[in-house]
């Protein structure tokens, strides 16, 4: 009896010693650790979108603006200051178009967190405008490169594309519009988002930004900084901060040369603080790159189509400014100022008596604004009334559209459709993200 006693016991032993060898039943282990990734908080959707596109599934994103709100009256909700005190990297387009925003994230900001205002980052004030005024393209007699570098002609060469490489241009410093000006004094190590230390671009670093050629000296500043070079007055058809009352237009977005540079903003951002995954960051920004370059063109070529007499906008809000001057329209003037207020009586009076004395063939609302002073004008003026989207994306978030890339394509194809021109040249962009399209 005592033999068979041992004999089970034994037998017994070994079967938990082949169990604890064997595999675990499924659901029985820990699974590993999920990889820690970075907390980005963003304010607008036009933003989240571009960081997204950078960043992908590699970061945990969030936006604290929902759909429809309209950024420069929106106000953070108690929760918004929870998602803020747990960021690592937060992207508000700032110059006050979210202000709300980015006070609630200085309030809230946690040891080691960084907030990048990406219009300031990337934008030399001689770039930056004020007032509808000044908000007219290169087309209007005004005889000089605007400052994108293209000229007056959509046709422009190389040699006057800002956005043509260093290898077809082999520009100097003095032509790269990104390139940091020596007299704002910082070097590689006063700027936290300068690749300098990290990879040494040098002069033939071109202004796309794109990471393998990444290399600049402490000249090339990844911000996107342009060269403050000696212009004439006839360059300073943006108006500056001396020259002009008010806050610049903060709309830097709606011309996607300028999102290049919030890109690359972006990416340096995030391979800075997550070098395990700059590989995944630097193809993104890469690709999205080269999409939007095919955007821009996009748009020149349908803009072609449009007579030149009616590339006049007026738009409820004043914020196509930077895209006027990028592709050649002229903003007659914008119902609702940058300042959100809203317009008198004789103010509208007198944006009808315009529309009538220039023959405007149409004006264009915003779905974060109301339609009733738009509908009075069109009443008043007979010109068609067509909607643009400046701070919401298209269509529901799961919609391949609702991105910062479908927002202009159909922007271009309402002017296009709207104004004579051939929305079809829209077509063939990709509007999806570049995340999603691995």
């Amino acid at each position: 009896m005592h033999h068979s006693l041992r004999t089970l016991l034994s037998l017994l032993t070994l079967l938990i010693l082949l169990a604890a060898c064997g595999p675990a039943a499924p659901g029985t282990t820990d699974a590993p650790a999920e990889e820690e990734r970075l907390r980005v908080v963003v304010s607008i959707l036009p933003v989240a979108n571009i960081v997204y596109n950078i960043g992908g599934d590699r970061i945990d994103l969030d936006a604290i603006m929902p759909p429809g709100a309209d950024p420069h009256t929106f106000e953070p909700r108690p929760s918004d200051a929870v998602k803020l005190s747990q960021a690592d990297l937060i992207f508000v387009n700032g110059m006050h178009m979210d202000e709300s925003t980015l006070k609630l994230a200085e309030a809230n900001l946690k040891d080691g967190a960084e907030i990048i205002e990406l219009a300031a980052a990337v934008a030399n004030p001689d770039e930056l405008i004020y007032g509808t005024e000044h908000h007219h393209g290169p087309g209007e007699e005004m005889g000089h490169d605007d400052e994108h570098g293209h000229d007056e002609e959509e046709g422009h060469d190389d040699d006057d594309d800002e956005h043509s490489t260093a290898e077809e241009e082999g520009h100097d410093d003095d032509d790269d519009e990104h390139s940091t000006a020596e007299e704002e004094g910082h070097d590689d190590d006063d700027d936290e988002h300068s690749t300098a230390e990290e990879e040494g671009h040098d002069d033939d670093d071109d202004e796309h930004g794109t990471a393998e050629e990444d290399g600049h000296d402490e000249d090339d500043d990844e911000h996107g900084h342009a060269e403050e070079d000696d212009h004439d007055e006839d360059d300073d058809e943006h108006g500056t901060a001396e020259e002009e009352d008010g806050e610049p237009d903060p709309h830097l977005f709606l011309d996607p040369l300028f999102v290049i540079r919030y890109a690359k903003v972006v990416f340096v951002s995030l391979a800075e603080r997550d070098p395990d995954n700059r590989d995944f960051y630097e193809a993104n920004f890469n690709e999205y790159t080269a999409r939007l370059h095919a955007l821009d063109e996009a748009i020149q070529a349908a803009t072609a189509t449009i007579p030149e007499s009616n590339r006049r906008l007026l738009t409820y809000h004043d914020s196509f400014g930077y895209f006027a001057i990028r592709y050649g329209y002229t903003v007659i003037g914008a119902i609702q100022p940058n300042d959100t207020s809203q317009p008198s009586a004789q103010e509208v009076a007198e944006l009808i008596d315009q529309l009538l004395d220039e023959g405007v063939p149409a004006i264009f609302g915003s779905i974060l604004f109301p339609a009733d002073l738009i509908d009075q004008i069109a009443s008043e003026t007979g010109v068609t009334v067509s909607t643009l989207l400046d701070d919401g994306l298209p269509g529901q978030p799961d919609d391949p559209e609702h991105t910062y890339i479908g927002m202009m394509v159909e922007n271009m194809k309402t002017l296009a459709s709207t104004l004579g021109g051939d929305p079809s040249l829209m077509d063939e962009i990709d509007v999806s993200n570049v995340p999603d399209s691995e």
